[in-house]
């Protein structure tokens, strides 16, 4: 093709499945633009309709707005192609040189305050031009936004925008990208600039943190989290952020429009508000921290220079010379797959700086062009536990520490302290320790605080690892685990929350604090794996999964279900067994009782079984004799927290007949009872976390609460500890099947007091989210925060292996 219109074809700049993007150029004017084109070819008649209305619209939506953010239209048009005959739509914009915003964040490249808030003021200045002019984008994400050589932003896609006049876009139709779509959206309501600054609450999330918000494995799951989580708060994964930020983003990304920002500038007035207030940490607004994971370096802080210039990873790839109008490209090209993680420091990008669900979903199709995800329903996604039985549908369960889908928790501040950020994450903190005058160092300072930071690192996952399995098992095989577990670290831990420098104590031992979100089903498959391959009989942590059970008994013949009553009879001996184990069981739909407290089932066992009665007449007495046989069976387990199948057989056990239906119900019964042990659950267990305030009265200083924390980061049962405001309070996570008082007993009260030789510590109560202790006025003397601060934790004293081993050696623990 070497024209289109009055336009000459110089190059394709990008394809996909509904049409081709080609730079172009007008003669007439001299300007270069970017062309891009919609097919006929591979299209129904109805979805060709569809998509030149939506086609046009852009042209519309964007045409009408005249903005320096916006990637500009200057014309639609229709021409036919020589080669193949065929009708081509097309629309001439803007030629834009630049990045997706996206890219940055695929990555890893994060941006400074000053940055952030500069691109936020970019983004909202131009999308309240498209408001006062009645247009809604409706699709705002990374993807459509495009960072200029000059660190400018621009708008593009305007391809599903919805224009007050127009009647296109109907209500019941859901366009978009769902972890960016607003509650309303979702659901298919009407929508307004409000839906626009909820999705761009999201991009602001993801710029202040380097994560989305509203992750899962399936897109009902992301969309259920849209409508009914809030996420965790920006400054608990970003620590450098000025707390303000969180009042910010949980205003944008409000479930209801009329408690969000109602204007483009309103919002924007709150986040200048926000990036001038008192930072928790002294960096300066033109200063960007990065985390480097992969060489266990301590974190970079970049100042950023004038003019700016790009830093990128070493070895990372160039950006492309010409992203041209990605605007275009987004819409009709394939999202592509995001680049592979550098193998060095990621190096930020460098510039100056409730709506409750009712129904199921009626049909979803993903749009392969620009990621797009288009749904046309009547009905709302299904909430966790309304879902139908039907264990194929991705699970939409939240993570049981959600909280509760309720208009009063949905407007809710973020929570203060949050455990989990996603399925499958814990975050947990820990103290990694050396040595310094241990051999290998050789006398080399450097290299024993990279050990002391790797050692912090090694110590997160050992505590996830100490949820699954017993303590004395896990010591019992610490070998294997050191070597092949926590020698690993890096592959399990997702984001690096915080990282303390390393400080070397009068005792010469390398103390660094890493507080980090760990994978912990990556931790528990890693367990599982390493059981079988080396043989290790691991003795398992005493769990209590939740085990609901459902049956369906059908007869081959009729296909007819049998009644629940029969079917119970197979059932009840199911249940029988899981029992045996210690397990409860559930109901079917997953809850014991209402409200805010009702708990969902771990697993699910799924039964189906049909059989049919077969007669037979003996000719010698004349006697029929009726047996029933089996003609088919499936057996499924479900993990309800992250929908995957850990368990199916569909193979039928052999030669089995009965006397009566009776007799078979029961044996089948009996029989899907035998695939599972108590060990199958518990290694599939994901354990929960509770969380338990702890309150030391009579602490002398601040030092000496700073000492006491540091105590308790050394224990290997408390997962993440954290100062919860007023001096000596504490918020503690354990595991949710560990008892909080027990635990804090023997491995921090009776430790710390062993320590220091006399007992200032006493236990002074508990209740179920409470426990409190008692500090001895005979120990506010200095000299025993002395002995605080110069020893070790007093957990290390427990601490196994050749780790253990060396600090015991050095003399560095009293005992």
């Amino acid at each position: 093709m070497n024209k289109l219109g009055k336009y000459e074809v110089r190059r394709e700049l990008g394809k996909g499945a509904m049409g081709i993007v080609y730079e172009g150029f007008d003669p007439m004017i001299e300007r270069r633009v970017a062309l891009k084109t919609i097919l006929s070819q591979d299209m129904g008649a109805s979805g060709m309709e569809d998509a030149l209305a939506r086609f046009k619209r852009e042209a519309q939506a964007a045409g009408r707005l005249n903005h320096p953010g916006i990637v500009a239209v200057y014309e639609y048009g229709e021409d036919v192609s020589p080669e193949s005959g065929q009708r081509v739509a097309f629309i001439a914009m803007e030629f834009v040189q630049g990045r997706e915003l996206r890219s940055f964040f695929d990555a890893n490249e994060r941006f400074g305050l000053a940055d952030i808030e500069r691109i936020m003021g970019e983004i909202l200045d131009a999308l309240g031009h498209a408001h006062a002019h009645g247009v809604v984008h409706r699709d705002m994400k990374p993807a459509n936004l495009f960072v200029l050589p000059n660190g400018k932003i621009k708008i593009g896609d305007f391809g599903i925008a919805r224009i007050e006049s127009s009647e296109l876009t109907q209500v019941g139709t859901i366009m978009g990208t769902p972890a960016y779509m607003s509650p309303e959206q979702i659901v298919g309501q009407p929508v307004d600039g409000r839906s626009d600054l909820f999705s761009c609450g999201v991009i602001l999330y993801q710029l202040l943190t380097g994560e989305k918000p509203f992750i899962g494995n399936a897109t009902n799951i992301v969309m259920y989290k849209v409508l009914n989580e809030m996420p965790i708060a920006p400054s608990m994964l970003n620590v450098t952020l000025p707390p303000a930020f969180d009042m910010v983003v949980k205003k944008a990304m409000a479930k209801a429009p009329d408690q969000r920002y109602q204007n483009a500038d309103e919002f924007m007035q709150a986040i200048r508000s926000a990036a001038h207030a008192t930072s928790r940490a002294p960096i300066d607004d033109d200063q960007t921290i990065v985390q480097n994971r992969v060489n266990n370096d301590p974190p970079t802080v970049i100042r950023q220079v004038d003019p700016p210039t790009v830093v990128r990873p070493r070895e990372a790839a160039p950006a492309p010379v010409s992203a041209t109008t990605a605007a275009a490209a987004a819409a009709v090209s394939p999202a592509p797959a995001p680049a592979p993680a550098p193998a060095s420091t990621p190096i930020a990008q460098p510039n100056k700086k409730p709506l409750m669900m009712a129904a199921a979903v009626a049909a979803a199709v993903v749009m392969i062009g620009g990621g797009a995800f288009f749904m046309t329903r009547s009905t709302a996604p299904t909430a966790p536990d309304q879902a139908s039985n039907n264990t194929s549908a991705p699970n939409t369960s939240a993570p049981a520490s959600a909280p509760a889908s309720t208009p009063e928790n949905t407007a809710s501040a973020f929570p203060t302290v949050e455990t989990t950020t996603d399925s499958g994450q814990i975050i947990i903190s820990a103290i990694g320790m050396v040595d310094s005058k241990d051999p290998r160092f050789n006398g080399d300072a450097s290299a024993a605080q990279a050990e002391a930071r790797a050692d912090a690192k090694r110590q997160l996952v050992e505590k996830v690892a100490a949820l699954y399995v017993d303590s004395n098992s896990l010591d019992k095989n610490y070998p294997v685990i050191e070597k092949k577990l926590l020698a690993n670290y890096d592959n399990f831990i997702k984001t690096v929350i915080t990282e303390g420098a390393p400080q070397t104590g009068k005792a010469g031992v390398v103390e660094s604090e890493a507080r980090a979100v760990v994978k912990m089903r990556d931790v528990q498959k890693s367990l599982n794996q390493l059981s079988k391959e080396e043989r290790i009989d691991f003795i398992r942590n005493n769990g209590d999964p939740k085990i609901a059970i459902q049956m369906t008994i059908a007869n081959a013949d009729t296909a007819q279900n049998l009644a629940s009553a029969r079917s119970q009879l197979a059932e009840n001996v199911l249940k029988e067994r899981i029992k045996s184990f210690g397990f409860r069981i559930w109901a079917n739909d997953g809850e014991v009782a209402a409200g805010p407290k009702a708990k969902t089932a771990d697993f699910q066992i799924l039964g189906e079984a049909k059989f049919k009665q077969l007669s037979m007449k003996l000719q010698a007495s004349g006697l029929t004799i009726t047996k029933t046989v089996l003609t088919s069976w499936t057996v499924k387990a479900v993990d309800k927290g992250t929908s995957e199948e850990i368990y199916l057989n569909t193979v039928m056990p052999k030669g089995q007949s009965w006397a009566s239906e009776d007799l078979a119900l029961a044996d089948i019964g009996k029989q899907m009872g035998d695939e599972f042990s108590k060990d199958f659950f518990l290694q599939h267990f994901e354990y929960g976390v509770r969380k338990v305030k702890l309150a030391v009265a009579g602490l002398p200083d601040t030092l000496t609460a700073d000492l006491i924390l540091r105590e308790l980061k050394g224990v290997r049962q408390v997962l993440d500890v954290q100062k919860a405001g007023e001096n000596g309070s504490y918020q503690v996570q354990l595991s949710e099947g560990s008892g909080s008082s027990g635990v804090l007993q023997d491995k921090f009260v009776k430790l710390f007091n062993d320590k220091l030789g006399q007992t200032c510590i006493s236990f002074g109560g508990a209740s179920a989210n409470e426990i409190k202790l008692m500090y001895a006025p005979a120990c506010r003397d200095v000299a025993i925060r002395d002995k605080l601060g110069n020893t070790l934790p007093a957990a290390v004293s427990e601490a196994p292996g050749e780790r253990g081993k060396n600090l015991m050696k050095a003399g560095r623990i009293s005992t």
